[in-house]
């Protein structure tokens, strides 16, 4: 008789938050984090996407990097277990770090590039000399000001290394609960039977018993 044989909970849950956090955190880091506009104006405004930080370019490396080691817990040895799972958690609250300082310093971290970005933008449209174009900027800044609005790429990076953290924690108790059970099956997987069938379709059956004898 053979066993379909379903994922515990635990590792169900710690392999789908991983995931899924880790795709955030990539997907998030190439969208747009911010954007740049003078006086507050829509019109105009330059958006700064998280690779153009160096930033983003961490946590696009981090959420690559917690993918592949959540796919890799599943094939590694026994022994390393630990050590992968750990570093997934860690991986995620380095993420969770960066965007959690992002989100609270957005006009800190976004304003040389996004200044530069608007220098860029200027040089382009007008076709003047970069050093024109930056102290029409400046003194546009100075005039206008600048303002600087977050935009749905860095939210998506917070979810994600949040998602990637707890998962990591849910790895890392499967983990330790594969190891107290010696590495077998998990404890609570569950295993559903298939019928089986005889040669050319044809089911078993169960010989009559004998009669008893008069």
């Amino acid at each position: 008789m053979l066993a379909v044989v379903k994922p515990s909970p635990l590792r169900l849950w710690g392999f789908l938050l991983t995931v899924i956090g880790g795709a955030a955190l990539a997907f998030g880091s190439i969208s747009d984090w911010a954007a740049v506009s003078l006086g507050g104006s829509d019109e105009g405004a330059v958006a700064t996407k998280g690779i153009d930080l160096w930033q983003g370019t961490v946590t696009l490396a981090l959420g690559t990097l917690i993918v592949v080691a959540i796919l890799a817990l599943r094939f590694v040895r026994p022994e390393r277990r630990t050590a992968l799972a750990a570093s997934i958690t860690a991986m995620g609250l380095v993420a969770l770090g960066i965007a959690v300082w992002c989100v609270s310093s957005l006009e800190a971290v976004v304003t040389d590039t996004g200044v530069d970005t608007l220098v860029d933008t200027v040089v382009t449209q007008l076709g003047i000399a970069e050093s024109e174009a930056r102290r029409l900027v400046e003194q546009a800044l100075g005039t206008a000001g600048v303002e600087i609005q977050a935009r749905a790429g860095l939210w998506v990076v917070l979810v994600g290394a949040v998602l990637a953290t707890i998962g990591g924690l849910v790895d890392l108790a499967w983990v330790r609960r594969k190891r107290e059970l010696g590495d077998a099956i998990d404890a609570d997987t569950h295993a559903e039977p298939e019928a089986s069938t005889g040669h050319a379709g044809e089911a078993h059956l169960e010989p009559d018993e004998p009669e008893p004898a008069p």
